[in-house]
């Protein structure tokens, strides 16, 4: 097996018990749709409501909830394409090609709005601009250099995204990728003993050579595990460069480190739904394993001491992550159980422009305000639904001149990889 050969068994017709439309899983795009506004209307209101805002960040986040949903749907979706008998190497290419070009045009049209003071960026941005910018353009800027260096505010999940596929590529070369309970199980358990890792390892204040020796030593485990569980020579070099990009980056994270277990495991607790649906494991094993991350969850909340908020000054209970993180747990489940029917269009359409609409609704948050009501409606109402509708119609352009063509390129190169394997004699296809 090579590296680009690495091909996963062909998965269980999952297509058969999820109604689908034009390829893609109805109740995951209705998912989408719901998290892409929950994101937008929690970003546009905190901006424009003090009250909110103070309400959201003591009580509960409607951004922080629409992550959730959308962490669960990539743990369900994303092992489905990376098995469905394509290559590594394929996996990467449609990955590259279906989230980057979006990506770094949003990243040029910040640069642009903000040349004409129509869109805000941090002070630690501005100190380095040249290297920041190159650091965002990786997509794993957020693990490279914190929060303090993002041009997008929103991107810091796909840093997180990104990490949760050069995990998933490590385990599919490692042929660990199916274990996916006991990999979910490991992935809970390890929230707990992440709440005591102190943040950014590498290059945080608190970090020293200890904390330094303490990567390095890990990185050096984890490379040595997966590359003699590798199948070949080349699959085995495959998992020392992952292992060497993936352990220092996610080790290297600014923020607080349960919040980092929390969002692996709730991408893991996807596959593990995904693996019930496929009938790859039983039932109550998965079920099992939702109800343990629940327990898990709630269970560690209680531990929660109460803070005060410093960007609002609301006090912050322990309450506050369960009543966000549960609810995206169950919606998720319910739109499972409902996989079966159909959805309606609008959510649908939300769905599939759900990446754009993630991405340039935070291009719009620093335009023009309404300052006085119309016919009754405060102004502050009057620019929420003008920042909601321009993102909607700004998302919708740019999905169908940017991301969905640049989605059929890669489809295209893809196809074109394919052709070339099987001009070689390689008989073994190189996607589905």
């Amino acid at each position: 097996m090579t590296v680009d050969g690495v091909v996963a068994a062909p998965i269980a017709p999952v297509e058969r018990v999820v109604r689908g439309r034009g390829g893609r899983f109805e109740f995951l795009d209705a998912l989408r749709g719901l998290a892409a506004l929950a994101v937008v209307i929690q970003h546009s209101s905190e901006r424009l409501f003090p009250a909110y805002f103070r309400f959201s960040q003591a009580h509960f986040g409607l951004g922080e909830f629409g992550v959730f949903v959308f962490f669960l749907v990539s743990g369900f979706i994303i092992p489905a394409s990376l098995e469905r008998g394509r290559s590594l190497g394929a996996f990467w290419v449609g990955r590259f090609f279906r989230l980057y070009p979006l990506f770094w045009a949003c990243l040029i049209a910040a640069m642009i709005l903000h040349s004409i003071n129509r869109f805000g960026l941090q002070a630690g941005f501005l100190a380095h601009p040249v290297l920041n910018f190159i650091t965002n353009l990786t997509m794993v800027h957020f693990f490279i250099g914190g929060p303090d260096i993002q041009i997008i505010g929103a991107s810091w999940s796909l840093s997180y995204e990104l990490a949760f596929y050069l995990f998933l590529s490590l385990l599919l070369v490692g042929r660990l990728n199916r274990r996916s309970v006991p990999l979910a199980v490991l992935a809970v358990v390890l929230i707990v003993p992440g709440a005591l890792l102190p943040p950014a390892l590498i290059n945080g204040s608190q970090a020293n050579g200890v904390t330094r020796s303490v990567v390095a030593v890990a990185t050096i485990l984890v490379v040595v595990v997966f590359a003699c569980l590798a199948a070949d020579r080349r699959s085995a070099l495959a998992a020392i460069l992952l292992a060497f990009i993936t352990v220092p980056l996610v080790l290297n994270q600014p923020g607080a480190s349960v919040l980092t277990f929390g969002y692996f495991a709730t991408m893991f607790v996807g596959t593990v739904l995904y693996r019930i649906t496929s009938g790859e494991i039983s039932v109550w094993r998965g079920w099992a394993v939702f109800g343990f991350a629940i327990c898990v969850i709630f269970g560690i909340s209680l531990f929660v001491e109460p803070t005060v908020d410093p960007l609002t000054g609301a006090w912050v209970t322990w309450l506050k992550q369960p009543v966000t993180i549960i609810p995206a747990y169950l919606l998720f489940v319910a739109a499972l159980l409902l996989r079966r029917y159909s959805f309606p269009r609008p959510l649908l359409f939300l769905g599939r422009i759900s990446y754009s609409l993630y991405l340039v609704h935070a291009l719009v948050l620093d335009g023009p305000r309404w300052t006085t009501s119309v016919l009754g409606i405060p102004a502050a109402w009057l620019t929420l639904c003008t920042w909601v509708i321009a993102a909607l119609v700004i998302a919708t352009v740019t999905y169908r001149t940017i991301e969905k063509p640049c989605h059929n390129l890669g489809h295209r190169v893809i196809a074109k990889m394919d052709a070339r394997k099987r001009a070689d004699g390689d008989p073994r296809p190189v996607a589905a």
